[in-house]
């Protein structure tokens, strides 16, 4: 006779098996979903016009480091559009997104951000003296939650008015286009008063806020009879160089700027950093901050390339020939 087996035993474990596998599953499918909604948040203030993030340089560079948006990292971006009085309301709004990192450009930003937020970190792409503008008391050990890459702007500023007297040696009068609005204007416009005085010239100061103010100062400079003119470093002045450039070729005046692009674009000569603002690098700062890095490892990085820029072209529409001694030492010479 066959002895019939009783299968139910073995059918009801798996049963059980195949139920707790299920119930795993749909328990771990909300956790999944959760993970994926949590992904890291990069909050970017922007000085100009509001761009999508996927034209904004540092989310280029971050890209090339394998961060892209919705995959593994999200963005939150903030414009003030020119408008540097929007930079303080803009930056608490990006402190309420809560991302788990901030970057931004130029000094009235860092100063804003650090005003809207000490905890999440920030990372500068550009800007002054860090430690003149209260954002550290270490450039080797940052002592806030702000770090990035400077421009030593007042270091540089005399030089760019000496340069100016080697072009011109006759130079008696100059008129120095800064922005007040800049954290650091005031103490830019000391420091080159207190240059000026050395060199015997008498510095005519022209605050600008707008790209109207840049008219009025070419009328101011044209009454003033100057014989020169000198442009601080400062988004608004870069934004609008090629507006100061023509008004310098109209009242045959020669200007000394801060950035290689700008005698690139057609302005006479520079005398500063290499790059504007330093997004791969800056890339990398985030970078090791989303992996865990404290802002206190990640010191400011001060300029490594400081360049002479000159354009030829432009110097032969003004009449102007610059000393052989000035020529030997420009690190680019625009022919």
């Amino acid at each position: 006779m066959r002895t019939r087996r009783n299968t139910r035993p073995a059918c009801l474990a798996d049963r059980r098996r195949f139920l707790a596998a299920l119930a795993g599953a749909l328990l771990a499918w909300p956790l999944a979903a959760n993970a994926q909604a949590h992904l890291p948040r990069i909050g970017i203030l922007l000085n100009g016009r509001n761009l999508p993030p996927a034209k904004v340089q540092i989310v280029g560079e971050l890209a090339r480091l394998g961060y892209v948006e919705g995959r593994n990292v999200t963005y939150v971006v903030k414009a003030a559009e020119g408008d540097v009085k929007r930079l303080p309301p803009l930056a608490r709004d990006l402190v309420a997104a809560k991302p788990d990192v901030i970057v931004g450009a130029a000094s009235p930003a860092a100063v804003a951000l650090l005003g809207a937020t000490h905890d999440i970190p920030i990372v500068m792409t550009v800007v002054g003296d860090p430690i003149a503008l209260g954002l550290t008391d270490s450039i080797s050990h940052p002592t806030h939650n702000v770090t990035g890459f400077t421009i030593s702007s007042l270091s540089l500023a005399a030089k760019r008015l000496e340069l100016l007297h080697d072009i011109v040696p006759s130079l008696r009068k100059v008129a120095y286009l800064w922005v007040p609005e800049n954290p650091l204007g005031a103490l830019f416009e000391s420091r080159v008063r207190q240059a000026a005085d050395v060199l015997g010239i008498k510095l005519v100061s022209v605050p600008l806020t707008s790209d109207a103010d840049i008219a009025t100062a070419f009328a101011r400079a044209e009454r003033e009879h100057v014989g020169a003119v000198l442009v601080e470093a400062d988004p608004l002045t870069l934004r609008f160089s090629g507006t100061i450039s023509d008004h310098c070729l109209i009242s045959n005046l020669p200007c000394m700027h801060s950035w290689p692009i700008e005698v690139r674009s057609g302005a006479l000569i520079s005398y500063g950093p290499a790059e504007v603002e330093h997004n791969s690098r800056a890339a990398i700062y985030v970078e090791r901050i989303l992996k865990g890095a404290k802002i206190a490892d990640l010191p400011f990085q001060e300029p490594t390339e400081i360049k002479l820029v000159i354009n030829l072209r432009t110097a032969h529409s003004l009449g102007i020939v610059f000393p052989a001694t000035v020529l030997t030492r420009a690190d680019e010479v625009i022919e």
